[in-house]
């Protein structure tokens, strides 16, 4: 399990570094600046702890984004508050906020609280399983794909954060249907999923689009850094060995086309995706087994 506190008191982040560090996986410490939410973002942590000791409005402009960030709003978040007061209390309940605790902090009560979160949290994560993967692969399945897009969108109009998506076809894959069978074809699309998802950081969602074609959405990533991760996306792909469904291996190579949205204007799903289909066909052109970028 990986927790992060979200804090600027130094003094909080040793108390509760010398209860946790027996009972999760990693502990790190965040400032409540600025670059806070993409730091979050890197870490995709399992659990937020949020200190609001801070003066001031800004804190709950991040408890916001927190709780209603598409791809944030789904990990527990613990706050902690400087007294018991109702104020604050009427506040948290404005808010999809898992718990709170309130100085002084008891390691039982931390603990405890931080305990119950993951389990709910494995709970959330195997019926949501059950509800938008796609049966065969893995993949989120294409109604959740593109509901997750449209909010997606709105999100990174609202904050103006970019937002990339590829989309990706496995190159001739007909002919490994028509070469070894659709049961080799079936294994190697789950073989597949297994390979990208493990590849990609935990922020992104894979999703299949239709047949051998997926979709990577990429939360907060700009054009350089989803053009990067893509392209050493291709190049794994290419040096795998990817096996038949009598035992063989044979080998494979993807086409992607990306495009990035950058808030400025709002734009519909199927336009961002149009673009992104755009720099497939483009990818296709070329040669297949290469990246293209078509900007918006």
């Amino acid at each position: 399990m990986k927790a992060v506190l979200c804090t600027n008191r130094r003094s909080l982040y040793e108390n509760l570094f010398s209860f946790l560090k027996n009972e999760v996986d990693s502990f790190e410490v965040l400032p409540i600046r600025d670059e806070l939410l993409e730091k979050i973002y890197l870490i995709n942590p399992d659990i937020i702890i949020f200190d609001l000791y801070e003066k001031g409005n800004k804190k709950w402009k991040f408890i916001t984004k927190l709780t209603s960030a598409p791809s944030l709003r789904e990990i527990p978040l613990i706050v902690i508050l400087p007294r018991k007061n109702k104020s604050f209390i009427k506040k948290i309940c404005e808010y999809e906020i898992f718990d709170y605790l309130i100085e002084k902090i008891l390691k039982c009560d931390l603990i405890t609280k931080i305990h119950r979160a993951q389990k709910i949290s494995e709970i959330n994560k195997e019926l949501k399983q059950l509800l938008t993967k796609d049966p065969l692969t893995g993949a989120y399945n294409r109604s959740f794909l593109m509901e997750r897009i449209r909010e997606e969108i709105t999100w990174s109009f609202t904050y103006r954060e970019p937002l990339s998506i590829a989309l990706i076809d496995i190159d001739y894959f007909k002919k490994i249907n028509d070469s070894y069978g659709h049961l080799t074809g079936d294994r190697i699309l789950k073989e597949f999923v297994s390979l990208v998802t493990e590849s990609l950081p935990n922020s992104f969602i894979l999703g299949r689009y239709g047949g051998e074609e997926f979709f990577i959405l990429m939360p907060n990533t700009g054009e350089k850094d989803a053009l990067m991760i893509c392209d050493e996306l291709r190049i794994k792909v290419s040096k795998n060995q990817f096996h038949t469904h009598s035992g063989g291996k044979i080998t494979l190579t993807i086409s992607i086309g990306i495009t990035t949205f950058n808030g400025e204007n709002l734009v519909t799903m199927d336009e961002l995706i149009q673009k992104a289909d755009m720099a497939l066909y483009r990818a296709k052109e070329s040669g297949r087994n290469c990246v293209i970028f078509y900007p918006f």
